[in-house]
């Protein structure tokens, strides 16, 4: 994508959602394609119960990095979770309010 492009579309973003450019309160990383802002949230929900995750509970989560979303399981330890997995539903780029 054109860097000049991408800058509009940030710059578009940003007016829609007030963010000041002073702030950098977003921005993109054109080598991952990722946007990073401080108003959106991910969230992971558990489908099944293990030793780690409990079923129906919701976990906040990370950047998504290469396909996956680094959130804090019950044990208090990280854990990378693949976007793709079936035993959890995600919740991605969800406003703050």
């Amino acid at each position: 994508m054109d860097e000049a492009l991408k800058k509009q579309l940030l710059d578009q973003l940003n007016a829609e959602m007030n963010v000041k450019k002073e702030n950098k309160d977003a921005r993109f990383d054109s080598s991952t394609g990722t946007l990073y802002t401080n108003s959106f949230r991910n969230y992971a929900v558990a489908h099944v119960d293990t030793e780690n995750f409990t079923k129906g509970k919701v976990y906040e989560g990370g950047d998504i990095i290469n396909g996956k979303m680094r959130v804090i399981d019950d044990t208090n330890r990280p854990a990378n979770i693949d976007v793709g997995d079936y035993d959890f539903e995600f919740r991605l780029h969800v406003m703050e309010k």
